[in-house]
């Protein structure tokens, strides 16, 4: 597996795959770079699109720094914008898959130039308070800390009324936690927030959004708001459930991505 190094050192893990205009495949907290594979989604994406399966900082083969400061957005847009380099890639599209969110609205925001498109599977709403985030960040961090993912994998199976695949949850327990922690920690000092940001952008954005992970419907609400936004919205789904239904997801993404490809 290739590496790209960053400007601090870390080492990151990729893999390209396919053919056509670039897409770059972005993970969120949990799993690695081999998830897209095993939903389903990387063999049918690769026969059209140059796929760039990315092992982000504290995932996968790539090295797992430790601190805060190690995971800010900006960092980890950085990184982003490196393996892009490296790559000779001039411009493409994202896709995040959770938290993953964050380093494709950030890149679009810093670098418009570079992003064609950005999926977005998952949801977002409005930002807490800065105090709300301070509390919630130590709180959830010491959460994980003791329990590491087997509480997070819980909600996630309250929450979705047919079974998570087992396979799924080994790949989550399988990740290094303490990047989740770190993360988790680096939020009060982001500073920045997708639901601020998504409004200004210029780049086409499909959200892909489990009915159960957004009862409220933010994302349509945001969605109304943004210059260039859609939504998918899967009935019955949480947010598991909802990245691997992966007919539903390809029926809707395929053609976004080929109506904004270059």
């Amino acid at each position: 597996m290739p590496f790209v190094e960053s400007s601090d050192g870390v080492r990151l893990a990729y893999e390209v795959e396919g053919n056509g205009p670039f897409l770059l495949l972005h993970l969120g907290a949990g799993c690695d770079s081999g998830l897209w594979r095993a939903a389903g989604l990387l063999e049918p994406l690769a026969r059209s699109y140059t796929c760039i399966l990315f092992d982000h900082r504290g995932h996968g083969e790539s090295d797992k720094p430790r601190g805060a400061a190690a995971y800010h957005i900006d960092r980890l847009t950085a990184d982003v914008v490196q393996l892009l380099d490296q790559l000779g890639v001039d411009s493409t599209a994202f896709w995040g898959y959770s938290s993953g969110i964050s380093q494709g609205v950030r890149l679009a925001e810093l670098h418009p130039e570079r992003v064609w498109a950005l999926v977005a599977s998952g949801s977002v709403g409005p930002p807490d308070t800065p105090e709300e985030l301070a509390a919630w960040s130590a709180s959830s961090a010491a959460e994980f800390r003791k329990h590491g993912w087997s509480n997070l994998i819980a909600r996630f199976e309250t929450q979705e009324p047919d079974p998570i695949p087992e396979w799924m949850k080994d790949r989550i327990r399988a990740t290094d936690v303490g990047q989740f922690v770190d993360l988790i920690e680096s939020y009060v000092d982001w500073r920045w927030d997708e639901w601020d940001v998504l409004p200004t952008l210029d780049t086409p954005v499909l959200f892909v959004t489990g009915e159960l992970e957004d009862r409220d419907d933010d994302v349509s609400e945001i969605v109304a708001r943004m210059r260039h936004g859609e939504v998918l919205r899967l009935p019955g789904l949480g947010h598991i459930n909802a990245f691997l239904a992966t007919d539903a997801v390809l029926s809707r993404v395929g053609p976004f991505l080929g109506e904004h490809a270059p």
